[in-house]
């Protein structure tokens, strides 16, 4: 038995609906930035609002994987994690180091793809508890 398999329907469902906030935050922060970038957007502070709030659930994930039926997910929550610890300090780091703050939308790009395979796992494995 899978240690997803025993975690509760409405855990699993918080779970997947947690990492689908993730991806598609992470598709309106590259939305917003090409906006500021391209003069249509209401500047950057928008974009960071938003990635601090990213924050949320991707703990929540984090969190969530921590209990014994969704023990599968840990890993790959875990690193989603670390990927937005990263992607905060870069955009700290951006002002002072800017060869530095030029991989934050390359890390952005990771985060997102992290986050869509989390997704895309649950789905998969899960198909008959979404």
């Amino acid at each position: 038995m899978s240690g997803a398999a025993l975690a509760s329907p409405l855990s699993a469902i918080v779970f997947k609906g947690l990492g689908v906030v993730v991806v598609s935050g992470v598709a309106v922060q590259f939305f917003l930035a090409g906006m500021t970038v391209f003069g249509a957007g209401t500047g950057w502070e928008t974009h960071a609002a938003t990635g601090g709030a990213l924050g949320l659930p991707v703990i929540g994930l984090f969190l969530m994987s921590l209990s014994r039926g969704l023990r599968t997910y840990r890993g790959i929550a875990g690193l989603l994690l670390i990927v937005y610890l990263i992607q905060i300090t870069l955009a700290a780091l951006g002002s002072v180091a800017p060869m530095l703050g030029a991989l934050h939308p390359v890390n952005g790009l990771a985060m997102g793809l992290i986050a869509f395979q989390l997704v895309r796992r649950l789905a998969v494995q899960h198909r008959s508890a979404f």
